[in-house]
């Protein structure tokens, strides 16, 4: 049975990075609602794990192994997996790398595939479906960014940029998309145990939502369509003081505190 949204539309939804973290969490959390999934992931055999289990409890679901950082394959990806569970209703553009560097000793190379993946392999993501949602009038695109995209963190500069610019670019997107009936949300998780963040040498210990939980709050998001959705609630009050915080406090904060937040010097 295929589920229908808030708009009413049948929904088929692709996922991108579905194979671990948020992203497999967040096609398990879909699947159980009934949605048609579209599958997207360079790691086939994760991938093709998922996809036995998710079949074996009974979801209609296909995927295809792609890499975000390759337009043209990404773009042969979805059109095939459109032409097997559908048009794309729904994307969900998990796909996102990270890491952390000093300030003083930036990995340029590390920055450049975090700049591939989390704002160029959104944006391809978003080409390969969106004519098919202008077609048809309709569609719905939620983005994965980071409450490390509101302010510059010192110990991780290259994702703090990367995400900083995904919630432009998404950001920019919307009034022109509204327009052609695609709606646009961008989702700000907290810190979610994820191989991104395990092993992270914190100083003091920071509580991590299980990939599972933070599903249940993207599939919110795919329901109730917001433009912004943060969560939990610590991290939407912390977001709103550091987007508020005047530049001087800021730079104070960080200056003392960044440098005592990881066991690690930065």
């Amino acid at each position: 049975m295929r589920k229908r949204d808030r708009a009413g539309a049948t929904s088929t939804v692709l996922v991108t990075g579905a194979a671990q973290g948020i992203g497999r969490a967040t096609a398990s959390a879909l699947a159980v609602r009934g949605f048609r999934l579209g599958l997207l992931d360079r790691a086939g055999g994760p991938l093709g794990e998922l996809v036995a289990d998710l079949r074996g409890a009974g979801a209609a679901v296909a995927s295809e192994v792609a890499d975000v950082r390759d337009g043209e394959s990404l773009g042969r990806a979805v059109a095939a997996l459109e032409d097997r569970v559908g048009p794309t209703d729904v994307l969900v553009a998990c796909a996102g790398v990270g890491s952390l560097s000093s300030a003083l000793d930036l990995d340029l190379e590390g920055f450049r595939q975090m700049l591939e993946v989390n704002v160029l392999g959104v944006a391809r993501s978003i080409e390969a479906v969106l004519p098919g949602m202008f077609a048809r009038g309709s569609g719905h695109i939620v983005g994965l960014s980071s409450v490390a995209g509101s302010r510059g963190m010192p110990w991780m500069p290259g994702y703090s940029a990367s995400k900083a610019a995904l919630t432009t670019y998404l950001e920019a997107l919307r009034p022109p998309l509204k327009r052609r009936g695609v709606t646009v949300t961008t989702v700000y998780p907290g810190f979610v145990r994820t191989g991104m963040t395990v092993g992270t040498p914190f100083r003091r210990p920071v509580p991590m939502m299980e990939p599972d939980e933070a599903a249940r709050h993207v599939v919110r998001a795919v329901l109730r369509r917001p433009r912004d959705y943060t969560f939990p609630l610590s991290t939407a009050l912390g977001m709103g003081v550091l987007r508020w915080l005047p530049n001087f406090l800021f730079d104070r904060m960080m200056d003392r505190a960044g440098p005592r937040a990881l066991t690690s010097e930065f």
